[in-house]
């Protein structure tokens, strides 16, 4: 934990901003990383009168925390017993206890730290939601009958192939121009078929003007049946179309 130990105040006097530790030994491990040795030799007396001091001059602000208070009063026992000119074998062992505690708290922190900077998952890693029992099929499984694989296909294409059709309507052939066409069966025998587009006109050459010109003849020759001009004959769907002269205009 990085914080600020002491803030000067204007009468040059220390104070401990004690809300910013976790316990008494959070606070006694920032105390001893002020004496800039290895953690294991560090002065415990040194360690004692800093958080004596410490404490005293922050009463109020840890007054209803004991654990503090507890730390504060087996510190100034310590003290008291590391004055004496001779230290006995229990001196010593609290000294290592001080000592041991504040290296086994330290290495917490440290793993805490280092815990805490690992990746978290759902967070900064995200993890296989599948059971167990996933696995992956390498078969493939059409589910589409004939009439979806055209209807796919024919969507594909066109996407495709797109082709905008320009038409020029001033050469596209209207009705008139079918019937000025149909004219010529006049000049043949009353009972004689002719296939309707041999009256087309043979210098077209284009296929959208052929269509149109098909389309052309077709519509002038159900006027010309309307009015009894010509007859038509188709024996099936699909097959070719003939004309002869009608009977209003027969022999």
């Amino acid at each position: 934990m990085n914080r600020e130990l002491f803030e000067q105040s204007e009468v040059n006097q220390l104070n401990i901003n004690i809300s910013g530790y976790e316990g008494p030994l959070d606070l006694l491990l920032d105390l001893s990383r002020k004496q800039k040795v290895d953690i294991l030799k560090i002065s415990i007396l040194e360690l004692a009168e800093q958080y004596l001091l410490f404490i005293n001059e922050n009463m109020e602000n840890i007054k209803l925390n004991a654990d503090y208070l507890i730390m504060a009063s087996f510190l100034a026992f310590l003290k008291s017993k590391l004055l004496l000119p001779e230290k006995d074998e229990e001196i010593s062992e609290l000294e290592e206890d001080i000592t041991y505690r504040l290296v086994h708290y330290n290495a917490i922190k440290v793993a805490t730290t280092e815990l805490s900077s690992l990746p978290r998952q759902d967070i900064d890693f995200f993890t296989n939601k599948f059971s167990k029992e996933f696995f992956i099929s390498e078969s493939i499984v059409i589910n589409a009958n004939l009439s979806d694989l055209i209807v796919s296909y024919v969507t594909l294409y066109n996407k495709n192939n797109k082709e905008s059709l320009k038409i020029n309507e001033d050469k596209l052939y209207s009705v008139q121009n079918g019937l000025e066409w149909l004219q010529k069966i006049f000049n043949f025998q009353y009972d004689e078929w002719k296939n309707i587009f041999e009256f087309l006109p043979k210098d077209i050459y284009d296929s959208r003007l052929k269509k149109s010109a098909a389309v052309s003849i077709l519509l002038a020759s159900l006027n010309m049946v309307k009015n009894g001009s010509i007859q038509l004959s188709q024996k099936k769907n699909f097959s070719d179309i003939f004309v002869k002269v009608g009977k209003k205009n027969g022999q």
